[in-house]
């Protein structure tokens, strides 16, 4: 029963928009990683990385999110990435995010969008190493798949 209350919450959202349009080569050194993808399953696409058998980052990419028409933008959505503790610092993040945006701009030509949590000062960190400049700030309230009381500041536009 709590499970099924939980979606009826309403949730604060206090995010930045990141975009790439054009792609921007990731110039910093990494180590030879080899990115791999699964097939795409309910509109994502998980990109990962092993090490010694062990994955140690995943990505995803979201054919869009409700959040975008926010800004009045649609298109693939990069999220829920992860890094183990002992390969942060390395720069793959930001070397998968950067990867990914490429792949999607070269085949499909569209833009690619990640949206942050304002607090996760490390991601953002990532992101904009990566080549991503900042779209928007959003602050909201979401009920639902629907956003109310929306605070929307475009900041590169």
């Amino acid at each position: 029963m709590k499970k099924i209350l939980r979606r009826f919450k309403v949730i604060f959202i206090d995010v930045y928009i990141y975009q790439m349009l054009n792609y921007k080569p990731f110039n910093t050194a990494v180590l030879n990683y080899q990115i791999d993808k699964l097939p795409k399953t309910n509109k994502k696409t998980c990109y990962y990385i092993k090490d010694s058998g062990k994955i140690v980052h995943k990505s995803f990419l979201f054919s869009n999110v409700f959040l975008l028409k926010s800004v009045k933008k649609s298109g693939p959505v990069i999220g829920d990435c992860m890094t183990v503790k002992s390969h942060r610092g390395q720069s793959i993040y930001p070397y998968v995010i950067n990867k990914i945006a490429k792949e999607v701009i070269e085949t499909e030509g569209k833009p690619v969008y990640i949206v942050v949590d304002k607090n996760n000062l490390s991601s953002i960190k990532g992101i904009e190493k990566a080549g991503f400049s900042k779209l928007a700030s959003v602050v909201a309230k979401r009920w639902l798949w629907f956003y109310l009381k929306k605070d929307i500041v475009y900041l590169n536009d």
